[in-house]
Order: structure tokens, then sequence, then C-alpha cells
């Protein structure tokens, strides 16, 4: 078992991962060293750790994790991944897409993968059958298309997104909005899908990110969804590193 930690800009996340499985993880607006405390004394057999960040993050933790495991990683764009990274620029690819990519060809070895990380932004990347990262697209998350709509016109109100489909046709300016953007973007995610199962045959598609759930039951393509997708990734390169070290 390890332990991993994934820091966003809005929270952290601390998991303790077996190979493919997340056996505990939790979630905190900051994490210090006592929240580490507590993971590291509860699992006594724990191997390793990584950590992954898209913020800036103090030494002191690096330090301290360093104290308590042998194997310490921190992943940037040097580290080496069990994946042929075919990306023309590595060295701007989010640290995210790379945990992602790697944990959906961990659950899905030897298949052509498309990745949909569905959060602030929404990535589509391509993992193909023989390992390769290929790379993807970056668009719109559901919050920023809403919150732009109303920040960029005069009279367009900021609404939530709707728990259910909105109707193709909106009655009113609600409902247009949110019929708009929720239809929108089902029809892009459902557009990417068909137009990249054409070039890669027996695709399978992940879900992830944190409104994946919200698009459970809204596409017309079959798709695995795992909220777990970024820490397997993250899991599966500190093996990757451990293993070298051998």
């Amino acid at each position: 078992m390890n332990l991993v930690l994934d820091l966003g800009n809005s929270y952290g996340k601390i998991a303790v991962c077996d190979n493919k499985k997340v056996v505990e993880a939790a979630t905190y607006e900051k994490i210090t060293s006592r929240e580490i405390s507590y993971f590291h004394i509860r699992y006594s057999g724990l191997k390793g750790v990584i950590i992954s960040s898209v913020v800036n993050y103090s030494r002191e933790i690096i330090d301290y994790l360093g104290s308590l495991y042998a194997t310490c990683i921190e992943l940037d764009h040097s580290t080496p991944i069990p994946l042929k990274n075919r990306y023309l620029t590595p060295d701007t690819l989010g640290y995210d897409r790379i945990a992602a990519a790697v944990g959906a060809y961990t659950i899905c070895p030897g298949k052509n993968v498309l990745v949909i990380d569905a959060g602030t932004a929404i990535t589509y990347d391509i993992v193909t059958a023989k390992g390769e990262f290929l790379g993807g697209n970056i668009s719109q998350g559901l919050e920023i298309r809403f919150k732009s709509l109303n920040k960029y016109t005069t009279r367009l109100p900021h609404l939530e997104r709707p728990e259910e489909t909105p109707p193709l046709v909106g009655s009113s300016t609600r409902e247009a909005i949110q019929s708009g953007i929720v239809n929108g973007l089902l029809f892009e995610m459902d557009g990417f899908i068909d137009a990249i199962s054409k070039e890669y045959p027996k695709l399978q598609v992940v879900l992830t990110g944190g409104d994946a759930k919200y698009f459970v039951g809204k596409l017309k393509n079959s798709i695995f969804v795992n909220p777990n997708l970024n820490l397997i990734g993250l899991n599966r390169i500190l093996e990757h590193n451990a293993d070298r070290e051998i």
C-alpha cells in the first residue's frame, strides 16, 4: 500500500492505495503534517508516497514525507510514467491529465481509452492500446460556461445547473440557458466519443472529475465512471518508479 497526495486549486486529497484500489481517501481544504500523520499511523504498512500538486506547497511537507518513507516522489514533467508520452509539449501537460491517463490505462490495459475529466475544465485525452498517450482537447467545464454567459452579456442571469437534463427547446430564458449549456456539453461529449471511436476501435470511455456523476445516465454513449482515476494513476506512477529503483 502507498500514500497518495493530490493537491488541487480548491482542496487536496490524501488517499491510501493498494494497486488499483483506493482503500481510504479524504478531502481537506489544506493538508498539513497533521493530516498526513493520521494516515501514517492508521496504516503502518505504507511503502511509499507520491505528491502531485497544481499549487505551491511548503517544503516542510516534502521533508516530513521524506522522513517517513524511503520512496518519496514529487510528480513533475520529468517523472517517468508507465506510458509512452507522445505529447509535443510535455512540459505544459497538466499533472492531472497525466495521472488520469495512467489511471485509465491501469484499469483498462491493452485497450484504446478516452479519458474525460469533467471538472473546472473538461479534458479529453487518448491513450492507445499500445500504451501511448497522444494528447487530446481542453474545453470549459459546466460552471465556467454558466459564469461566462452571465459575465459577458448584459442581461443574462447566472444560473446553476439543473439536476435533470433540460428540454431541447427552452420555453423560458432560464430553460434556454440551461438547455444551451447542458445539452450543448452533452452533444460535445457524445460527439467527441463518436468521432474518436471511428479512429480507435473498441474504444473504452472513462469519465472522472468533480462533475462526473452529473453526466451519468445523460450521455447516449456507454461509459465507465471512476471518481478515483487520478489517485489510481498516481499510485501506478509511484509503483512504476519504485520498481525502477530495485
